[in-house]
């Protein structure tokens, strides 16, 4: 591409629509759906998840000794469980590192530090919401929005993003069936699941896939009697195909997000090591990335209860005692889940009211 196209770009993507002065609303991306904070639908559903994990724990600990299970809890070392937190922060870093490299490719310049909190909410709202990922990447779109990115931009990376989030997630599950089949494990016990799980992130990837390629020629002509349809139609096609067809661009944001996944899965080995559990990485990779693919399959909040039964069930099944793995998986838990709510919940709140009180016009 030729360098004033690339230019011209840069200056559509920098400057706001007319009319709009520096703040773009993000009702100009109508076609976006609206994710709204958790309510009595998600807390029920958090609701039985807790219920579940609460019936696992006391079924794992029915096989084992609950003293030798707080004892293994009370031995954690600080100094890996510090590793933990450090290798948890550069989860956040990676995501915001996708939507930085995606806009720093245009020429916008934002914030990492403002990016790290979206990646936070992002990465937050992914397993609080059970939406296959869609609910944190509309709300960092969103977000991006209101900060003044123009909607052809934040469409593109929104693409960007999640063709590479679902990618990455199909090779991480697709390395760890591979791996399960070479050791003579993947029977009919994981087959179901493996199938599952490469047909519905096949489909992710496969959709869009075909967004970027067709982008607004996929929606039906019918539909575009309807004006949201029509306005989604248009930003769509006003993506920017250059950084769409920039191999070197999606193979960064590939990267990145498996970085996420080995990270998550690194924790688990970390935290593992903390209580003296002699796990090794593949391991604990094949243990996350299986129980990431039950929870992601299941419709449960936060993959309460799904998670932790195979995760402990795994790390158990690979030669470690009972109490030892329920407790690593616990510690996973609350370096990716529950140390993580309260701040993610409450920038996920900010952000939303914020998008919403500029979509107001206030």
């Amino acid at each position: 591409m030729s360098g004033e196209t690339s230019l011209q770009h840069r200056q559509d993507a920098a400057q706001p629509p007319k009319g709009e002065g520096q703040v773009i609303h993000p009702e100009s991306m109508p076609g976006l759906p609206d994710v709204e904070l958790p309510g009595i639908g998600i807390a029920v559903g958090w609701l039985s998840g807790l219920l579940l994990l609460g019936v696992i724990v006391s079924f794992t600990l029915h096989f084992g000794d609950l003293q030798v299970f707080l004892s293994t809890l009370k031995s954690a070392d600080p100094l890996w469980l510090a590793a933990a937190v450090a290798f948890q922060m550069s989860t956040y870093a990676c995501a915001a590192a996708v939507w930085f490299r995606i806009l720093s490719r245009a020429g916008i310049r934002q914030s990492f530090a403002g990016l790290f909190k979206l990646a936070v909410v992002q990465l937050f709202a992914n397993q609080a919401l059970p939406s296959s990922g869609l609910s944190g990447t509309m709300i960092v779109a969103k977000g991006l929005a209101r900060r003044g990115v123009a909607p052809s931009l934040v469409m593109t990376a929104l693409l960007v993003d999640g063709f590479s989030y679902y990618a990455s997630y199909l090779m991480v599950g697709l390395l760890a069936f591979v791996v399960l089949w070479h050791s003579g494990d993947l029977g009919t016990a994981w087959l179901p699941l493996a199938i599952a799980f490469v047909i519905v992130l096949l489909a992710l990837v496969l959709a869009t896939f075909l967004l970027i390629r067709r982008q607004g020629r996929i929606i039906p002509k019918a539909a575009l009697r309807w004006a949201p349809a029509a306005s989604m139609a248009a930003i769509l096609a006003s993506a920017h195909t250059d950084m769409l067809r920039d191999g070197k661009l999606i193979l960064e944001a590939f990267l990145l997000q498996i970085g996420v996944f080995l990270l998550d899965a690194a924790t688990l080995w970390i935290a593992a090591r903390s209580i003296g559990l002699a796990v090794d990485p593949i391991s604990a990779f094949l243990s996350f990335v299986l129980a990431s693919g039950v929870a992601t399959l299941s419709p449960i909040p936060l993959g309460l209860g799904t998670f932790e039964g195979t995760c402990t069930g795994l790390l158990h099944v690979m030669g470690n005692g009972i109490e030892g793995s329920l407790a690593a998986t616990l510690i996973l838990r609350g370096f990716t889940l529950w140390l993580p709510m309260v701040p993610g919940l409450w920038l996920m709140r900010s952000e939303l009211v914020e998008t919403t009180q500029h979509g107001n016009g206030q």
